[in-house]
């Protein structure tokens, strides 16, 4: 039976830099932020007559990227995990010439099979 908090969670999913996951909650979550901020950013574009509408819908935008910003990092390291490699290396997709070639490469590299280093399943927390 497994413990009562390695269990995965969305907190876990977005959060946390521990565990694994493989490329299919990987992309989803990619493409979960970004259909948060386009909705945000149609918000605006709809309300741009409207001061106060517009000023909380840029207010929602900004909040939503600094918080897409953080799951992305530690999205990317989780699935560097996965991968076989260190979390660190996650920094290279804040290089603005990497960042697309490294996204392409974490969302088609197959993970490990088995145990590795960073844990022992896909899409769970680590040890």
């Amino acid at each position: 039976m497994a413990e009562e908090g390695r269990q995965p969670s969305m907190t876990w999913l977005f959060f946390s830099p521990s565990g694994r996951i493989g490329r299919l909650p990987f992309f989803l979550s990619w493409l979960f932020w970004f259909l948060v901020s386009c909705v945000f950013l149609m918000q605006m574009l709809k309300n741009e007559n409207e001061d106060t509408a517009l000023a909380l819908w840029t207010l929602a935008l900004i909040v939503s990227g600094v918080l897409s910003t953080v799951s992305i990092a530690m999205l990317a390291i989780k699935r560097l995990h996965d991968i076989g490699y260190p979390g660190p290396l996650a920094l290279c997709l804040f290089i603005p010439v990497l960042s697309p070639i490294v996204f392409i490469a974490l969302c088609l590299w197959p993970g490990t099979k088995g145990d590795n280093e960073f844990g022992s399943r896909n899409n769970g927390p680590g040890r």
